[in-house]
């Protein structure tokens, strides 16, 4: 009975901090002319959690040394009347990235994302974590695609 006991416990214990896993795919642009130091992309969301995402990359060569990512995730088939259903914060903290000859962002792989916070139907949220990859599109290189895995 006592095996039984911790048993039971352990399946509580473990369902109670079970993450679920949430995949998007994202499209979007870099908004502006890039700096030297840094990369800011609006990108748009499809998938588990639709949305909008600001993502803004700090460098270090080809490499991704910290940023910040802000997503409002909306309902499914949103529309202009659509409310939000909330928001999810966080920071970001690698990745690696290739660059036109021109300095504008041809990709960006395994940037990993933590999230540290969520508003409205996200409140509950304040970890997690997640990897985004982006790619260029070959007949429209200002035209961003690729996928967004979040665990929270």
């Amino acid at each position: 009975m006592k095996q039984i006991g911790l048993m039971f416990t352990s399946f509580v214990l473990v369902a109670a901090v079970s993450l679920a896993t949430y995949n998007d795919s994202l499209n979007g642009a870099q908004t502006a002319a890039p700096e030297a130091e840094g990369i800011a992309l609006n990108l748009t969301a499809t998938g588990d959690l639709p949305g909008m995402s600001k993502l803004k990359l700090q460098r270090s060569g080809q490499n991704v040394s910290g940023g910040s990512f802000q997503m409002t995730v909306l309902p499914q088939n949103a529309d202009a009347t659509s409310t939000e259903r909330g928001e999810l914060i966080g920071t970001v903290s690698g990745g690696t990235l290739t660059l036109t000859a021109e300095g504008t962002l041809a990709s960006a792989s395994g940037v990993q994302v933590t999230i540290q916070s969520g508003t409205k139907e996200f409140t509950a949220v304040t970890a997690g974590s997640g990897t985004i990859s982006i790619t260029a599109s070959a007949e429209n290189p200002s035209q961003l695609n690729g996928t967004l895995v979040l665990n929270f």
